[in-house]
């Protein structure tokens, strides 16, 4: 599967090295309207809760760098192709 635009992000974001919420963080991304990220997959993980947005599904970013989606546009995120689903 290529990388997929998972868009700009919203709000500053913890990279982590799993899908998961006690997964160590490697990076932080702050907002800036500009900068795009892709992905080259994503999977179901954490549940993550940021104001009105709820989300289990991840994004990984590349190897050992995982982001929740709540930190994405979610209409970006609703789009993202089923074929990039990692098991």
């Amino acid at each position: 599967m290529d990388h997929f635009s998972a868009g700009p992000i919203w709000r500053d974001a913890n990279v982590r090295v799993g899908p998961t919420l006690s997964s160590d963080i490697v990076e932080v991304l702050w907002p800036d309207g500009v900068t795009g990220h892709r992905a080259d997959g994503w999977t179901v993980g954490d549940n993550v809760v940021e104001g009105e947005i709820v989300s289990d599904v991840w994004l990984r970013l590349g190897p050992g760098r995982w982001c929740s989606a709540v930190n994405f546009d979610q209409d970006v995120i609703a789009a993202r192709p089923d074929a990039a689903r990692l098991t």
